[in-house]
């Protein structure tokens, strides 16, 4: 058993292992979820969750090079879950008023997390989570705000809901790199559009070997049928109080050099559930 649990004091109660693979364990123990890291990034998630005094937030600490971080266990289900009726082809009202209701909820979240001057860097379906009639963004690891926590180079989020201009830098430079709110929004769409569709919003080309995601290794080519920015999948939600989608371009930056490497597009969920 880690020294960790043992140290929480957790070593006695049912534990059940979520996650374990490059460097992160995840547990379930009782009603606590328990992240251990290899490296600060637990411990930098839980400076993040306590600065923005957030709910589920429990404690984090260190342990020599490694660190920890305890949540609150939230009994919840994910994107993945929750659009899977309209996936399997169902498009009565009622699951198209579910879905949108969803993406609002998760777009006020998001809208919530740039109010308090923070962008996420890693949106995706497994990180918004609807626990009852709230909305949970969680995994604020990566996440980049005014508070002085402690630093990491950023070289991107999971490849497949990176915006163009973030997949840009990554690919153009081996700098860090600095999170927007706009790369955020589509971050958003991207994931709405993935967990409905179950086709990922861009169009990875992998080489034989080599790690997954977006590096100089890869190639990424755009749908022609596809609009050029996912954040139409929040402009058409009713009821966006925060007004979330004026903030994302139309199109990316980067698009009008024409010499990006990577076009990482999706189509516009809204149009498609007929509003």
């Amino acid at each position: 058993m880690d020294r960790i649990i043992a140290r929480l004091g957790l070593a006695d109660d049912e534990l059940t292992v979520l996650h374990d693979r490059r460097g992160t364990t995840v547990y379930k123990i009782d009603n606590i979820a328990l992240k251990i890291t290899s490296d600060l990034m637990a411990a930098r998630e839980g400076e993040i969750l306590h600065l923005l005094g957030t709910e589920f937030y429990r404690d984090h600490g260190w342990d020599e090079q490694r660190s920890w971080l305890t949540l609150r266990w939230i009994e919840g289900t994910g994107l993945w879950t929750e659009f899977e009726r309209a996936h399997c082809g169902d498009r009565s009202a009622a699951t198209k008023e579910r879905m949108l209701a969803l993406a609002a909820g998760a777009a006020n979240e998001l809208a919530k997390l740039h109010a308090a001057g923070w962008a996420h860097g890693d949106l995706q379906p497994d990180h918004v989570i609807i626990e009852g009639k709230v909305t949970r963004i969680i995994d604020l690891a990566c996440a980049q705000g005014p508070a002085d926590v402690p630093f990491y180079v950023h070289r991107g989020g999971l490849a497949h809901t990176t915006a163009p201009e973030v997949a840009d830098l990554i690919l153009s430079s081996k700098e860090h790199i600095t999170l927007t709110p706009q790369a955020d929004i589509w971050s958003l769409g991207a994931s709405l559009w993935w967990a409905w569709t179950h086709t990922t919003p861009n169009h990875l080309h992998r080489p034989r070997s080599g790690p997954h995601g977006a590096t100089p290794g890869h190639r990424c080519r755009r749908s022609p049928q596809s609009q050029p920015c996912p954040a139409v999948a929040v402009q058409g939600i009713r009821g966006n109080r925060h007004g979330l989608h004026g903030n994302r371009p139309t199109r990316a930056p980067h698009r009008r050099t024409r010499r990006h490497r990577a076009a990482l597009t999706c189509g516009s969920v809204a149009p498609m559930l007929g509003i």
